[in-house]
């Protein structure tokens, strides 16, 4: 079963979350929804985290962008 959730959002942020989207799941129908599907999944799993205990745990070469790119990458 799908539910249909409608949003209004200013056209700026709907044009870069598209743009995102489309970077992330390539140019190809389909690509908006799943990243939305993503998105509301990762927001209702989330739970809190105590940011004080985790600074300066993850040593890494990489950004924090590429480690979430890599993370993301992992649970698809």
């Amino acid at each position: 079963m799908v539910e249909i959730i409608k949003a209004g959002v200013p056209n700026p942020v709907a044009k870069r979350f598209r743009k995102k989207a489309m970077d992330q799941y390539g140019y190809r129908k389909g690509a908006v929804k799943r990243a939305m599907q993503d998105l509301i999944t990762r927001y209702i799993s989330a739970g809190t985290a105590d940011w004080k205990s985790l600074k300066g745990v993850i040593r890494s070469e990489l950004s924090s962008i590429e480690l979430q790119h890599r993370l993301w990458k992992r649970t698809d």
